[in-house]
């Protein structure tokens, strides 16, 4: 029994190495094909782009430390069967709420709780209302984001503005700031190494509880949950709110381990949810392997960056390249789910 499994797991890794690695040959090629056709440098663009971001480990770690925080946000939800796209509004709450408890106790535990509480708190109302009232959470969410999202401009641009400089945010004060561990050969920042424990006390909860459990059995079928005993509503609760604590302790680590103050249009931090989503699938809905895309994520972000600066080529060359890769990556293990998940209730719809 104990082999069957061994060489289950052999071939299901070996299945996901293969679709990687086409995957990534797919998105690159696309990318090859269309920046030749702009005329630009197709070859020195991608190679640029593969590299030149991998080179600063800290700087590249901290920009994956938020996309890590909503990736997990966004995994959670989806293996209960939810689809929470209020990770980018839930990152916002908890931002600004970190930087208030931060510039009036100048302590970074509680700056850092405030900001898991308010993402966790606004996760918990959009799983409220989807699971006691049958609000759909995905227009819930859209709402709640842009509520969130002018609360927050708002709140920079008329109170906690710096008067030094106008178009950003007070800063966090020195002593709420999160530090960095120098290992020797490099540094690493105690942001990235709280969301890695975070994220292995995520896949912990998700494939070694009962809870985990709960959640997963959900996802597939709410019929097969309730003939176990379990309630499905009160699992949907808790996911969303797991999911927006989540999100909060992202904004929440970038704001204080990173960088320190957000401008008022909030540039460092907009659309750092919705990236999470196309992370959480090319993880596989696993946060361990949600690390490891964030940081290939990042990677290829920085890179662009690069790359624009040595070809000349526009920002939004970059943007394409990287949005290809994603999605070449994250639409095979999408299809799948889908087709498992459409599968199974079909199943149990005949029974």
């Amino acid at each position: 029994m104990r082999l069957r499994l061994a060489i289950a797991r052999i071939e299901e890794l070996a299945t996901i190495a293969i679709e990687l690695s086409l995957s990534l040959i797919v998105g690159f090629g696309l990318s090859l094909i269309i920046l030749t056709l702009f005329n630009y440098p197709a070859l020195e663009c991608i190679s640029t782009m593969l590299t030149a971001g991998f080179t600063d480990i800290n700087y590249l770690l901290n920009r994956a430390t938020p996309l890590v925080a909503t990736g997990i946000a966004f995994a959670i939800p989806m293996l209960a069967g939810l689809f929470n796209i209020g990770s980018e509004g839930q990152l916002y709450i908890g931002t600004l709420t970190a930087l208030v408890i931060a510039w009036f106790t100048a302590n970074p535990v509680l700056a850092l709780l405030g900001g898991v509480g308010a993402g966790a708190g606004v996760g918990a109302f959009i799983g409220f209302l989807k699971a006691y009232r049958d609000v759909n959470e995905v227009v819930t969410s859209i709402m709640v984001n842009w509520i969130l999202y002018y609360f927050t401009i708002f709140t920079l641009t008329y109170y906690l503005f710096d008067p030094a400089i106008p178009h950003q945010s007070v800063p966090v004060p020195p002593s709420a700031r999160l530090s960095v561990i120098n290992l020797g050969i490099g540094s690493v920042g105690i942001a990235f190494v709280i969301v890695t424990l975070s994220a292995i006390a995520a896949h912990v909860i998700l494939y070694r509880s009962a809870l985990g459990y709960a959640i997963r059995v959900v996802g597939y079928s709410l019929k097969t949950a309730v003939y176990a005993g379990i309630d499905p509503r009160k699992i949907q609760l808790v996911a969303m709110t797991l999911g927006g604590a989540f999100a909060g302790l992202g904004g929440a680590l970038y704001l204080q381990g990173y960088i320190h103050a957000v401008d008022v249009t909030m540039s460092a931090i907009f659309g750092l949810g919705f990236t999470g989503i196309g992370v959480a699938l090319l993880g596989r809905a696993n946060p361990l392997g949600i690390v490891l895309a964030s940081i290939f994520v990042s990677g290829l972000a920085i890179g662009g960056q690069i790359m624009e600066l040595q070809t000349g080529a526009p920002p939004e060359v970059a943007d394409i390249i990287l949005g290809l890769v994603i999605t070449a990556l994250a639409v095979p293990y999408a299809y799948r789910t889908i087709v498992a998940m459409v599968r199974i209730r079909m199943r149990l719809a005949r029974l």
